[in-house]
């Protein structure tokens, strides 16, 4: 089974968000430097994923979704657009409908050293002013560019437990991505309109001939 849409724009919020702040943790292998899951079981994911227990991480959310009343295209939702006919009798026609929503992902930074956070969160402050967007293709195919916005960051460090488990630093910002939910189905095409003309009795040849022309009929039965 094909992946759903959600899961492309999720993995690819994942790539973009490890990309841009990789290096202020001296992260470098996606598969192991951050996770997909809920706070709460970040530490144990990350733990498994390494063999270790350790601090150094980015981990991220899908913590909700909603339908964007401001981009609330009815048409593109209820008639579709035609993306392409197939080939070679142009039978079919593969048409996709779509619904704006708005994903909201958590983003959680951790680390022993609250420097580091310090300096990928001005990163994260400046990046509504650096092309915030994900550039993805529909069907392998069709681009789309999809922004991106941002919210307040929220310290969520356990200090209090610091005698406990040790300090380490959790600082959490919000990611929402504007995106598409598509519906793609395929249907038949139009190929041939069958027109019946009723023409006044006595009219000449070369004026029935130029209406045929006009409206590009090939073959008539004319009693």
């Amino acid at each position: 089974m094909a992946d759903s849409f959600l899961k492309i724009m999720d993995d690819s919020a994942k790539a973009a968000i490890f990309t841009k702040f990789k290096s202020y943790f001296g992260l470098t292998t996606q598969s192991t430097d951050i996770v997909f899951a809920p706070k709460g079981v970040c530490q144990r994911r990350i733990a498994e994923k390494r063999g270790s227990d350790t601090v150094e991480f980015i981990s991220l959310w899908r913590s909700g979704i909603g339908f964007d009343w401001n981009r609330g295209n009815m048409s593109l939702a209820r008639n579709g657009v035609s993306l392409e006919y197939s080939l070679p009798d142009y039978t079919a026609i593969l048409t996709a409908k779509a619904v704006p929503v708005k994903i909201t992902y958590d983003v959680w930074f951790w680390s022993r050293t609250l420097d580091k956070i310090n300096n990928a969160l001005e990163t994260y402050l400046f990046w509504r002013h650096d092309n915030p967007n994900l550039v993805l293709n529909y069907l392998d195919t069709y681009p789309l560019e999809l922004d991106l916005l941002f919210g307040d960051i929220v310290d969520e460090s356990p200090i209090d437990q610091e005698y406990d488990k040790g300090l380490y630093f959790v600082y959490r910002m919000p990611i929402t991505l504007e995106g598409w939910v598509f519906s793609t189905f395929s249907s038949k095409t139009i190929l041939d309109i069958y027109v019946k003309l009723y023409l006044r009795e006595g009219t000449p040849p070369d004026q029935v001939d130029t209406l045929l022309d006009t409206f590009h009929i090939t073959s008539t039965s004319i009693s």
